[in-house]
């Protein structure tokens, strides 16, 4: 597992600075149909804050109470630290692994994971880790890689088959040098070389949310992929290719 943790990090640090911020923060409000105050007066945690930390800034600028995080990759958390000092946000960053969170139960108001959970050797105890932290009365935020049409799907295997045959040096020096496929909407190199990434259908999902217990379970169309309407055709990707999920855990009953 150790050596699968390693090379996710290591691969990120490749794509992330890629990531174009207002707009990843624009298509994560609108999928969710909610605007900053949803945030604001909020314990946050962001699990997986990754190479430009977008989601911990996003929380900070919508003046959440406090905001943590954790990433298998620590090189960042300074950098991102010092760029939302200007919000006056207490944040705080760590390194360390989403699948073994380093804090107490019922703490957090708000827990976010954005296409992390998919990467990890185990997606179901990352949830039952948010579920765990989550305060009740609180809410958790999932993105999780959907299940393709046929098309798509070839188009995944055939990725993954070359990743297997081209050394990651040799595409990374391609992307690098060309920018073709190399920003946060289409990345070669994510699709080719992440070592873990599982596909969910809804009903997985819904499944094992139930299992421990959430309620209010709500599925939203991706905006980013919305706008991407040949990409998200049933005769490419179709329409599930990431489900964005709401899902509250229960106050105890009186």
């Amino acid at each position: 597992m150790k050596e699968v943790e390693e090379k996710t990090a290591v691969l990120y640090e490749d794509i992330h600075p890629f990531i174009e911020l207002d707009q990843t923060m624009n298509d994560y409000l609108q999928s969710l149909q909610v605007d900053e105050s949803f945030f604001a007066g909020k314990k946050i945690l962001d699990c997986g804050f990754g190479g430009t930390g977008w989601a911990t800034e996003l929380f900070c600028r919508s003046h959440a109470a406090s905001v943590y995080g954790v990433d298998l990759n620590n090189k960042w958390a300074e950098r991102i630290t010092k760029r939302v000092a200007k919000y006056n946000v207490p944040v705080f960053l760590q390194q360390g692994n989403v699948l073994d969170l380093p804090f107490k139960n019922d703490e957090f108001d708000y827990v976010h994971s954005h296409g992390v959970m998919h990467h990890t050797v185990d997606w179901k105890k990352g949830i039952s880790e948010m579920y765990r932290v989550c305060k009740p009365g609180g809410s958790i935020y999932l993105m999780l890689y959907g299940k393709f049409a046929p098309v798509g799907r070839l188009i995944h295997f055939t990725y993954r088959t070359l990743g297997k045959i081209i050394p990651y040096s040799w595409a990374a020096g391609f992307v690098k040098a060309t920018g073709i496929y190399r920003d946060h909407e289409i990345s070669l190199l994510d699709a080719m070389y992440v070592p873990i990434e599982d596909h969910l259908s809804p009903e997985e999902i819904r499944a094992h949310l139930l299992s421990l217990g959430f309620v209010n379970i709500r599925f939203f169309e991706s905006h980013k992929w919305k706008q991407h309407k040949i990409y998200s055709s049933p005769l490419m990707f179709g329409k599930n290719i990431q489900n964005v999920v709401l899902a509250d855990k229960p106050k105890p009953k009186s």
